[in-house]
């Protein structure tokens, strides 16, 4: 028998592991798992559960088909309330349908009707307290003292024979969960190291912008859905003499003032900024064509000279920018190729001495305002 259980146990780990492995970090992107996470999550537990219930219930007397407890919990920690509440009607009723019993008092159908009941309360009470790595344990704890006390009540057996039988349950139980929950733990962990090595490869450090990096990938995706954009590449003027004269902590401090300024701008417009250099910037704007995108850069331009940047908790300074624009389908149609078009005309207007938008269309630069 011993052999048979350590089997299941085998089963039981590695259906949960395989089950949990999909929803432990998915692709953001995945709409579907995204929108209804819920239902898929409900569902791929209980149908692990009915095959757990099915497999464990010839051992211990009938009363190990209470494992299910196990997928129902991890149902709720990946899913949620609603994840709980799909993942025990699937586990309960199927068993009831599938597995053959003798009576309605039998301890399979008295531990599926107990489970059904259990997916209710838990959902509406996760609706309060959700679900968590550390709520979990208590959930569990709470969930194995219930069936412990039902089985006391329902299993007609010898005294002996019936402490016998519900003891090797819960040891039964308490090394499969707590094995399960070590390694998931060790998943999560790992999981949110790696999310956060991959949100760190895609942020600017100072300003907490898109990097370089990020914008590109950004844009490879854009440029699927439109080729009406354009790409502006600011500039700060003169921020070597700034970082000479306040020092490069104050410069840094500008700096992240000035992101804030263009990110707080870019956004109420639906487009992206990005940090890509010591003081320069990209943004892009999705449908913009050359008119639209000059509008909104001269707009921000002023927005940035009239602006006083704090250097320290007294002083202030003013800047200004060199904004140069390229625009897709106009001047090319690849991001890369429209970044460096845009960065060489803002090197033009620097050296005629900054503060200007220009346009990579334009023939002469416009005036100083």
């Amino acid at each position: 028998m011993l052999l048979h259980i350590f089997i299941s146990f085998c089963i039981t780990f590695t259906l949960i592991i395989l089950t949990y492995w999909p929803f432990a970090h998915p692709d953001s992107k995945d709409s579907l798992i995204k929108n209804f996470k819920p239902l898929i999550v409900g569902i791929s537990f209980g149908l692990t559960g009915l095959i757990l219930s099915g497999i464990s219930l010839g051992y211990l007397q009938g009363t190990l088909i209470n494992i299910h407890i196990v997928p129902l919990l991890f149902s709720g920690l990946i899913g949620g309330p609603w994840s709980m509440l799909v993942s025990g009607i699937i586990m309960a009723i199927a068993s009831l349908i599938i597995i053959p019993t003798q009576s309605i008092l039998s301890i399979t159908s008295l531990s599926n009707i107990n489970l059904l009941v259990i997916s209710i309360g838990l959902a509406l009470f996760a609706l309060r307290k959700p679900v968590t790595l550390r709520t979990l344990v208590i959930y569990f704890y709470s969930l194995t003292l219930e069936i412990t006390v039902m089985l006391l009540i329902v299993v007609t057996l010898p005294t002996m024979l019936k402490i016998e039988v519900i003891f090797g349950f819960i040891a039964y139980v308490f090394i499969t969960f707590f094995t399960i929950y070590i390694v998931i733990k060790r998943i999560q962990a790992t999981s949110e190291k790696i999310q956060l090595i991959n949100r760190l490869k895609e942020k600017d450090y100072l300003t907490q912008l898109p990097n370089n990096l990020a914008i590109r990938s950004f844009a490879q995706g854009m440029a699927l859905e439109t080729d009406n954009f354009s790409v502006l590449h600011f500039d700060v003027d003169d921020m070597k003499e700034m970082n000479i004269k306040y020092g490069h902590l104050a410069g840094d401090e500008i700096i992240k003032q000035l992101a804030t300024i263009i990110n707080n701008y870019v956004e109420a417009i639906n487009g992206i900024a990005a940090r890509v250099a010591g003081e320069e910037f990209y943004i892009i704007l999705k449908d913009a064509p050359p008119a639209i995108a000059l509008y909104h850069a001269e707009k921000l331009r002023h927005q940035i000279a009239n602006h006083l940047f704090k250097t320290d908790h007294e002083q202030t300074t003013s800047l200004t920018v060199s904004v140069g624009i390229s625009s897709s389908p106009d001047n090319a149609l690849e991001f890369n190729e429209l970044a460096i078009i845009a960065a060489q005309v803002t090197t033009d207007i620097k050296e005629l001495g900054g503060n200007r938008v220009v346009h990579a269309n334009n023939i002469t630069l416009h005036t100083k305002n």
